[in-house]
Parts: C-alpha cells; sequence; structure tokens
C-alpha cells in the first residue's frame, strides 16, 4: 500500500486529517480521513495524476457537481470536492460494510432472494439518476456497497467527467477505460459517443448474472477478449446453471443484456418489475418468451420445484402469506398536461373519469377528465374558496370536496354544488367521505375522526393526530386514514413536506384504532381493494415513495408485512377505481432554494430577489444568524433531511448532521453556540439542541407527542414551541447547570411561535380562531389578539416576526387569488399595512416560512409541477 503524499496532507489538513489508503482503482485512490468539522470519518477519493490532467480541474469540478444534485437512499451522497495541492477529490461517507465485489468474493453466488432485492435496490437508484439526466456508466461490484446489507451506489460523476472530458480521443489512450469490460454494455465498447440509460442497465443486468451464477456473462484472459464477446457472442442461459433460478428472472437478466440498446428494458425501474416476474414488463421490453428455449425435458420434480419458487419469489414474501389481489401493472398514461398544479386525483368506481384539484394553494378548483382523453371540465366555480380533496360517490353520481373549511358535493355531470356540512364547531374540516351507501359521512377536524348519522346526529369516532384523507371500506365497518402529516392536514394536499407519517384504521363500531403502517417513513394515501381485505398506500419505507399493499383483517388489523408493487412510480396521491383494476395517481415534482430582498421591502418588487442557495433541493426552513453572517435551514439533498448552514450572502452550504431521522427547523441561540431544531430521532418528533462546537446532540423535550418549531428566547435560556396533538404554545427553560425541565403550555391551539426581542411577548397565530395573531406573556396571562382572522390582509396570518425593538409585528399572508403577501402591524394594535407582494408568477412563494435579520429578508421561492397518471392493474 503506497504511502499517503505530503502534498494532499497538507492541502486539506484544515478540512480533513488523511489517515491511511484504504483501495485504489484505475481512476482514483480511495483513503479514510476524518471530517475535522462534523467529526465524522469520510473517504476521500484522489483521481490518479493523469486522469486528472485529462479530465482537467474546472471540467471535473462542473461535472462532480451532479453527484451532489442527486438524492436518493440507494446513492451514496457527495459531501464535498474541489482541488487541492494539485489533487482533484470528492469526498463521500465513510461506509463501515463491504463492497459488494467483496461479498461476492467470499460466498461465490448469493441467494436469489438476495441478489435480486440488490439488483431491485441498485436500479431504483439508477431510475432516479436516469430520470434526472444521469447515467452512471460504471456500474460493477466495486461501486456497489452494502450497508447492513442495503446496496448504495457509488461514484456518480467521475465516470461522467471522464465521458465529457473526451473530445476526438479516447479516454484509453491515457490507459483508463470509461466502463469495465466484464460489465461494459456492447455501445460504450464499440466508443460510441452518445450512451444512454441502457448502458446502466446492461451493466447491472451483468451484475445480477455474476451474483446469480458466479461468473460474469463474458470472461476471457485479456480485456480485449472479453470485449470482443460482448460484441460478438451472447450470454449462457442461467436456469441450466443453477436451475432454482425463476424463469422470469433469468428472461429479464436476458432482456438487459441485448445487444442493441432499444431490445433492454426502456428504464431501470421496468428491469425492477420484470424480475418479479412482472408480464407487461416483459412484454414491454421485446423479449419473447419462445426465444428461450423449452424446458419440458426436465424432470417433473424439478419443474415444479422451480415453479413453485417462482411463486414465492414473485410474492415477494414467504410461502402460505396471501398476496395482494394486484398481479401486475401495465402500461401508464398522462391524463393531466397543464402547467401548475394538478393533484389529489380521485378515479370514478367505473374507471372512466378522472377528479382532481387544479390551480394554486389560494385558488383551487375541481376538474374532471375522461382517462380516454377530451377536454377537462371545471367542476365548480370561484364561489366557494378553495376547493380540495375530491372524491366520488359509490355509485358515480356526485363529487365529495372541501371548501372554506366545509363538506360540498357537485353532480359529476355538471351542475351547481351543494353543502354537506358547514364548517364544524370544533374548526376546519380537513377531511371527508361519504359511506359506501351515502347514509353517513366520516370528517376529521383536528386530531379527531366525526361520523355524522343521515338523522344528523354526530359521534366522535377516534382521536388521530392530524387525521387526513379517510377513506371508508366497501362494506362500511372500517376507516382508513393518514396520520401524523401536518402539511396534509392544513393546506389539504401534500406538498414538500418531508415529516414521516403513517396510516391507521379504526372500527366503525366502536373507533379501536390499528397502526398498520410504520411511523419512521412517509406513508398516506389509503385506498381499498374492491373486497376490502387490502389497504393500498403511498410509502417511502425503501427511498422513494411507491405504491404498497397490506392486507388487512376483518377487525382492522395488518396481517403481515406491508409489500412493495411499485418500483419508482414517485407517486403523491393514489386513487382506485371500485374493480381494483385502475390506478390513478399523481406525480409532483419541485424544489425550494432561499432567496433574499432588502428589508423593509421600500416597495422593491419581488423580481429583484437574491438568491442565497441554489440546486435540486427541497427547502423547508431558513433563519438567519443574529449577527446576520450565517443561514441555517433543513435540505433533503443528501436524500435525508439534515442541517446546513453557509455563510451569507453565497457561501458554500456546510451539512451540520448526518443522522438517518430527518431533521428540520434549525434555530441559532442568541450567542451562536448552539441550534435548537426537531427531529425523530427518538422514534417521535421532539426538540434538540446542537453545540457548533462539536459537542453531542442533547434533546430538550422528551415527550410522547410531537414537539416543533422552536424559538429561543432572547437571553438563549428558554425556548419556545408547537406541540401535537395538544397543540398550542408550549415554553421549556433550562436551569443554572444547562438541563433542560418540564414544558409549560402557554396557549392553546396555537403555531408559528416566535419570542420578541425584549423577551417580554410570544407571538404566534391562533389555529383556534382561523389564523388570528395573537400575542401571550411567556411566563403568565392571557393570550390577546392582536390581529383577527377577518382582518384587511384577506387571509389568515402565517409566521409573526418581530421588530428589533418589539414594537411592531410582521406576518405573511395568501390571499383569495394566490398572491403571498408581507405585513406589517404595531404591536399594540391597529390597522396592517401592505409591505410586498407577490404578483410574479414565475416566482411562487406558497410555503409560511420566512425570515428577517440584519435588513434582509428570506424567504423561498418554489418551482413545482404535478400532473395527474392513471395506471392499469392487472388483477391475479
Amino acid at each position: 500500500m503506497s504511502e499517503i503524499p505530503d502534498r494532499l496532507t497538507t492541502a486539506l489538513a484544515d478540512r480533513y486529517r488523511v489517515e491511511r489508503e484504504v483501495g485504489a482503482g484505475g481512476m482514483a485512490t480511495v483513503y479514510l480521513a476524518h471530517d475535522l468539522r462534523h467529526d465524522r470519518p469520510v473517504a476521500i477519493k484522489v483521481l490518479k495524476p493523469e486522469l486528472a490532467a485529462a479530465i482537467g480541474a474546472e471540467r471535473f469540478l462542473a461535472e462532480i457537481r451532479t453527484t451532489a444534485n442527486l438524492q436518493h437512499p440507494h446513492i451514496l451522497p457527495l459531501f464535498d470536492s474541489g482541488e487541492a495541492g494539485g489533487f482533484l477529490f470528492y469526498v463521500m461517507p465513510y461506509v463501515e460494510g463491504e463492497t459488494l465485489r467483496a461479498r461476492m468474493s467470499r460466498e461465490k453466488q448469493l441467494s436469489i432472494e438476495t441478489a435480486t432485492r440488490i439488483a431491485m435496490e441498485v436500479a431504483s437508484a439508477l431510475d432516479y439518476a436516469h430520470r434526472h439526466g444521469v447515467i452512471h456508466r460504471d456500474i460493477k461490484p466495486e461501486n456497489i456497497l452494502l450497508l447492513d446489507g442495503a446496496a448504495l451506489v457509488a461514484d456518480f460523476g467521475i465516470a461522467l467527467a471522464v465521458s465529457a472530458a473526451r473530445t476526438g480521443e479516447r479516454m484509453t489512450q491515457t490507459g483508463m477505460s470509461v466502463g469495465t469490460p466484464q460489465y461494459m454494455s456492447p455501445e460504450q465498447a464499440a466508443g460510441e459517443r452518445d450512451i444512454t440509460g441502457r448502458a446502466d442497465i446492461y451493466a447491472l443486468g451483468a451484475v445480477t448474472y455474476e451474483m446469480l451464477v458466479g461468473e460474469p456473462p463474458f470472461t476471457g484472459p485479456s480485456a480485449q477478449a472479453i470485449v470482443t464477446k460482448v460484441m460478438t457472442e451472447d450470454p449462457r442461459r442461467l436456469i441450466p446453471r443453477r436451475r432454482s433460478i425463476p424463469p422470469a428472472l433469468e428472461d429479464a437478466v436476458l432482456t438487459a443484456l441485448e445487444k442493441l440498446p432499444a431490445d433492454r428494458f426502456e428504464s431501470a425501474a421496468e428491469f425492477a418489475r420484470a424480475m418479479t416476474g412482472d408480464q407487461s414488463a416483459r412484454r414491454a421490453s421485446g423479449r419473447r418468451d419462445d426465444a428461450r428455449p423449452s424446458r419440458r425435458a426436465l424432470p417433473l420434480s424439478i419443474a415444479g420445484a422451480a415453479a413453485l419458487i417462482a411463486i414465492v419469489f414473485v410474492a415477494g414474501t414467504r410461502i402460505g402469506r396471501p398476496r395482494s389481489p394486484i398481479a401486475s401493472f401495465g402500461k401508464s398514461s398522462k391524463v393531466t398536461w397543464d402547467r401548475g398544479m394538478e393533484i389529489e386525483p380521485a378515479i370514478s368506481p367505473d374507471g372512466r373519469y378522472v377528479a382532481y384539484a387544479a390551480g394554486t394553494t389560494a385558488s383551487m378548483r375541481i376538474f374532471i377528465r375522461q382517462v380516454a382523453g377530451g377536454r377537462s371540465l371545471q367542476l365548480t366555480d370561484d364561489s366557494l374558496a378553495v376547493q380540495t380533496n375530491p372524491s366520488w360517490s359509490s355509485d358515480g353520481s356526485r363529487i365529495l370536496f372541501l371548501s372554506g373549511g366545509g363538506v360540498f358535493s357537485a353532480p359529476s355531470s355538471g351542475g351547481p354544488a351543494r353543502p354537506e356540512m358547514q364548517r364544524a364547531p370544533q374548526g376546519a374540516i380537513v377531511s371527508a367521505a361519504w359511506s359506501p351507501d351515502g347514509a353517513m359521512l366520516a370528517y376529521s377536524v383536528g386530531d379527531t375522526v366525526y361520523v355524522r348519522s343521515s338523522d344528523g346526529r354526530v359521534r366522535p369516532l377516534a382521536r388521530i393526530p392530524e387525521a387526513s384523507l379517510c377513506q371508508w371500506s366497501p362494506n362500511g365497518e372500517l376507516i382508513a386514514c393518514a396520520s401524523e402529516n401536518s402539511y396534509y392536514s392544513r393546506l389539504g394536499f401534500f406538498f414538500g413536506n418531508l415529516s414521516p407519517s403513517r396510516v391507521v384504521v379504526t372500527r366503525v363500531r366502536d373507533g379501536e384504532l390499528s397502526v398498520v403502517s410504520d411511523s419512521i417513513s412517509i406513508n398516506q394515501c389509503p385506498v381499498w381493494s374492491h373486497d376490502g381485505r387490502w389497504l393500498y398506500f403511498v410509502s417511502s419505507r425503501m427511498g422513494p415513495r411507491d405504491i404498497y399493499a397490506v392486507r388487512i383483517s376483518h377487525e382492522g388489523r395488518a396481517d403481515g408485512n406491508p409489500e412493495r408493487l411499485t418500483i419508482g412510480l414517485n407517486p403523491h396521491s393514489i386513487s382506485l377505481s371500485a374493480s381494483s383494476t385502475r390506478f390513478a395517481y399523481d406525480v409532483y415534482t419541485g424544489i425550494s432554494n432561499i432567496w433574499s430582498l432588502p428589508f423593509p421591502p421600500n416597495g422593491a418588487a419581488e423580481a429583484s430577489a437574491t438568491p442565497v442557495t441554489t440546486g435540486a433541493q427541497v427547502i423547508e426552513n431558513a433563519v438567519p444568524s443574529h449577527d446576520g453572517k450565517w443561514m441555517f435551514y433543513s435540505s433533503d439533498v443528501s436524500g435525508n433531511s439534515d442541517l446546513y448552514r453557509q455563510r451569507l450572502p453565497t457561501g458554500e452550504p456546510e451539512q451540520l448532521t448526518t443522522d438517518p431521522a430527518d431533521d428540520f427547523s434549525p434555530v441559532p441561540s442568541p450567542d451562536g453556540k448552539e441550534v435548537a431544531f426537531h427531529s425523530w430521532r427518538s422514534g417521535t418528533r421532539d426538540i434538540y439542541i446542537l453545540p457548533l462546537d462539536g459537542g453531542p446532540v442533547r434533546a430538550a423535550t422528551s415527550t410522547p407527542a410531537q414537539e416543533s418549531q422552536p424559538n429561543w428566547a432572547p437571553d438563549g435560556r428558554a425556548l419556545t414551541f408547537n406541540m401535537f396533538p395538544s397543540n398550542g404554545v408550549w415554553v421549556v427553560r433550562k436551569d443554572a447547570n444547562g438541563n433542560w425541565g418540564m414544558a409549560v403550555q402557554r396557549a392553546p391551539r396555537g403555531g408559528w411561535v416566535t419570542w420578541s426581542p425584549d423577551g417580554k411577548w410570544i407571538a404566534y397565530t391562533s389555529y383556534f380562531l382561523g389564523g388570528s395573531l395573537m400575542v401571550v406573556n411567556p411566563d403568565s396571562g392571557a393570550p390577546r389578539i392582536v390581529l383577527d382572522s377577518a382582518n384587511s390582509a384577506g387571509a389568515p396570518v402565517e409566521m409573526p416576526l418581530w421588530s428589533e425593538d418589539s414594537k411592531t409585528l410582521y406576518f405573511k399572508s395568501h390571499d383569495p387569488r394566490g398572491d403571498a403577501s408581507f405585513w406589517s402591524i404595531p404591536f399594540s394594535g391597529g390597522k396592517p399595512t401592505l409591505l410586498l407582494r407577490f404578483s410574479d408568477p414565475a416566482l411562487p412563494s406558497y410555503r409560511a416560512e420566512w425570515s428577517i435579520g440584519a435588513g434582509k429578508m428570506y424567504f423561498t421561492i418554489n418551482d413545482r409541477q404535478s400532473d395527474v397518471w392513471v395506471m392499469e392493474a392487472t388483477p391475479r
């Protein structure tokens, strides 16, 4: 093993302590190092000098940035990159596991279940990258890391940089090949310049082939001999070499290894589906079943055993466990194409029509459209407020929807809407559903689900924190809801929230609750199969959102673990026809970054805003430090919501947390030494304190409830925060030894809490009073209203902030037209004054978070699009 170059150690000394070499390949040498800023081990890959010279620093750094924008649980994230001491390097997490190469060297062949799972995880990563315009170009066992058995794809970007550096000559002239011969696609071996994602599919097929039979599809004494076989020979069939391989799996692998890219799968997701026996994927690939030699000559006992293995594999479970009534998914068809947001699709019972909401958060309307084509019909007009959450009556004659905190319905063929239930005494209704016979209405308000009978009597059914998207089972005995997703329940549809949520089922007869999904990933949008025995829902339990199914007993409990039905679909909400043969879903794409304007705005237009952050990420919170030198925020750029800070105005982001749990809402302490944030590290949402000197993270709260949105007292000795499901404004203080005490409630049903600079008041938005601006003394006293929700701003108050002298309150609002506006009002009361309205449709700012500091206002600008799709389903 070579020595560490002194120039490298010296050049990186201010950021990393390089400890030892841990590996070397044809393109780079890998060193184990210690990240001094974050007190963590990292892997630093240093390009070989000749390769670095051929690429050039500028091109390398430009291309490697692509990796930093990839956010996926099966892609190894990029921490850092740069040029130091004449070396080109990039930094990744140090994975204390092993490569797939190491495991295959030890075990030779992997079990069919393990090989398939690893291949599907890599396919999920590739499908995500390909949809973002990135091709790996060098998939091989050495670039697949195994952490606790799960696959992580490494080295996205380096092959891209090498490929991009080729001008008229191939990189092989420097002794470096773009790809590895055993896994190189024929088009790569032929030196073609235009490489598509199907080259990665070929490489993954070769890796899967090797995992199953113990060697790649082509071997030889030299690289040239291997390349010749790749170009001219067909791979040998797998089943004669290992008869337990299911025919569907063999067919999928051989299709991935086709010579012509057009004969392979169109996407890595299609390859993954084919490995599970999805007939539609095999047909779509163009590979004929009769192209494989007949297996009729095999003894009956072997054929029967292989068939049994195939059945067990397709089910994805143990023998004897029931399978989802969906056998496979077929073609997906796009139903809407308009710019903007078409969300919350609800497919009609007969599967012929889709109802959906479209518009902005402040101007949503209900539309209906034929699946087969034609024009969209606007079902509702502007006489009602924001309209969301459409659902069909069981006979398809009416569409139920929410508006203004109440429930309405309209004829599906067109006509005036009628009220079904006005705003409930308990507050705004955030979910509603008719029973199958239309006699009862289930609805949710706050943390409770109610049932209204045909005679108008109402009874509370179950307490479900932040219940939303509730649906009756076909027999009317059970109701399924999504729970604990605050943005879903507050805005009426899902947008950008990364918070964990769960799916629960409650019995109508007695309200008994059962949790049927995990509570550490996003689980939402439950819909029932036509027989009521299965519940389908959207989950992120294995990375990107996909459709899962779980069997439900007659008593409403989960019968087994959820079964994953799709790979890489990434829906945000789903709906199912009565026959369970058509799914409607919406696909959301969006990013949000931080921008700034002078504050007070003085009439400045939002078009003159300056970007603070850039990149493909979703930023949920952004708060400047008290001295105005740093910006703290949470971002999902690493594939997980973590905390970051960066120098203002446009410094490089510095990642502060890497915990697998999602971290949100970083707020720096007044002295700049700590950061308060909320996280699911304990399995529930609590407030934590992160010392910026590298000390351990400490919990400030620890309760069964859900705490969020911390904000420091001016003296740094206390925090105020929200709590769910009890809601309200809470205060927790620390003693002289720095220990946090018991939290005390100061006001009911409040949010967006913020402490005045003089320490005398806490301002917040009252959910109980529909968005009024309130203040309360942090130690005692009753809350008082500063601005009623029926105010001249025209909409509920969002996220109040204080002036430095504590005499003025600022807040954000969204008016009925959908424009975001910023206001000021004297703390003593009076009329609000408009400071700035966002009326530029190219710069939508829908999220409530904003902040001010050092003469600047900071806010997120969102670029988002959502369309409705319909996917055919084949029942068993």
